[in-house]
């Protein structure tokens, strides 16, 4: 009558088990950001795509998180490089700052 459960050989820390519940359950409801995300993949370098993404918009400020303190530097030299890539293909949106951190996405 009472069934154990298989044990799993290794440990999930528990940020990894919640963060990915959220992604789920989470609608992307910002659709200006979704396609600020679509120009960032299609348009920037995949070295820096692998390692940074926007993650909120604020008015006309973009967070962009990153996962390295190095990436960061790199990428606050090329601000006004990515600015006009962002704005460029923008149709019904303006991006006047990038604010970067350091963090996981």
């Amino acid at each position: 009558m009472n069934k154990k459960r298989p044990r799993k050989s290794e440990s999930i820390h528990i940020k990894e088990v919640l963060s990915s519940v959220i992604r789920t359950c989470r609608k992307e409801s910002n659709t200006v950001l979704s396609e600020i995300k679509k120009t960032w993949n299609a348009e920037l370098d995949k070295i820096i795509t692998d390692h940074a993404q926007p993650t909120a918009l604020k008015g006309s400020i973009l967070l962009i998180t990153v996962k390295s303190s190095t990436l960061s530097h790199q990428l606050r030299y090329l601000t006004n490089d990515i600015l006009y890539v962002i704005n460029n293909r923008a149709e019904n949106y303006r991006i006047s700052e990038l604010k970067i951190k350091t963090g996981s996405f």
